[in-house]
């Protein structure tokens, strides 16, 4: 029980600098540690909420969709160089001789990706106006196979809990790991339940409502899958493209037993529960008011 004195004691706390630098100082170690995955898993799951704007429902506020595109890009431009830094990073380098060069390609891919999306985002109007052509059947195939990355984000919780691990400061915790991780996991949560939703837009635009618990449920079984191949075998979106031989020959067997079993179906309810606890409120939410 909390006393009064212990109330006011708390209200009337005010750190020094040097107690905010205790404070900050491991949170920073930390976030050096683990940007680089943060903003790549954050890139990946905000590609099926942007593929979504394209081609089901884009959302009427401008804000809302330019800022996705902004997150998209930055998260991209953060994570290619911090988490993914491989063979293509250090071609780059050797070309440009400075890592300043590839620094400078990065702010200018950024920057026209951020323009060309927002020409893209203008020029389009509703889906139901647009023919079903092979680009569009293209990226709805990429929508499914990338979108298991969006809600994958929940399996990051085990990051935080090594996090919280080395840091002994409750203050550094609380102020700062946690809200990040909230962040984080919100991102990507909200970014599936989104794309969900624009997806269910477009079936009732088109007078398919009755095939749409159908085709959520399938989604949720898909992204159940995706994450067991993720989390257990580190399997990724793009090693039907990279490594498909691997892919094909190691799936079968691994998907197969009462622990791959056990795991997708408990990932399958896990996602199914919370996604129809947040889809109401995404979908009565203003961004969805005509």
């Amino acid at each position: 029980m909390i006393t009064n004195a212990e109330l006011i004691s708390i209200f009337e706390f005010k750190p020094t600098l040097s107690q905010m630098y205790s404070w900050t100082a491991p949170f920073a170690q930390v976030i050096r540690e683990d940007i680089g995955r943060i903003a790549w898993n954050s890139f990946l799951a905000l590609v099926p909420l942007t593929l979504s704007f394209f081609l089901f429902y884009k959302p009427r506020s401008r804000l809302f969709c330019w800022g996705t595109y902004l997150l998209l890009v930055l998260s991209f431009s953060i994570g290619i160089k911090k988490y993914n830094n491989g063979n293509f990073l250090e071609a780059l380098e050797r070309i440009f001789l400075s890592l300043w060069g590839v620094r400078a390609i990065f702010i200018g891919i950024a920057l026209s990706a951020i323009v060309m999306l927002i020409i893209i985002d203008r020029r389009l109007r509703d889906p139901r106006a647009r023919s079903q052509s092979i680009i569009w059947w293209i990226g709805l195939f990429l929508f499914v196979v990338i979108l298991p990355n969006a809600p994958y984000i929940l399996t990051d919780i085990i990051h935080f809990y090594e996090a919280v691990r080395t840091i002994e400061s409750a203050w550094t915790i609380t102020l700062f790991i946690v809200p990040t991780y909230i962040i984080f996991i919100g991102v990507g949560w909200f970014a599936y339940v989104f794309s969900l939703v624009n997806l269910g837009i477009y079936f009732s635009k088109n007078y398919l409502d009755r095939y749409m618990n159908i085709a959520e449920l399938s989604l949720h079984a898909i992204c159940s899958i995706g994450i067991f191949i993720g989390r257990f075998l580190r399997f990724n979106s793009w090693s039907l493209v990279t490594q498909p031989k691997l892919f094909i020959s190691t799936l079968p067997g691994e998907l197969i037993g009462k622990f791959p079993l056990l795991v997708m179906l408990l990932t399958f309810c896990i996602i199914a529960m919370l996604y129809a606890l947040c889809k109401p409120l995404v979908a009565k939410s203003s961004l969805y008011r005509e």
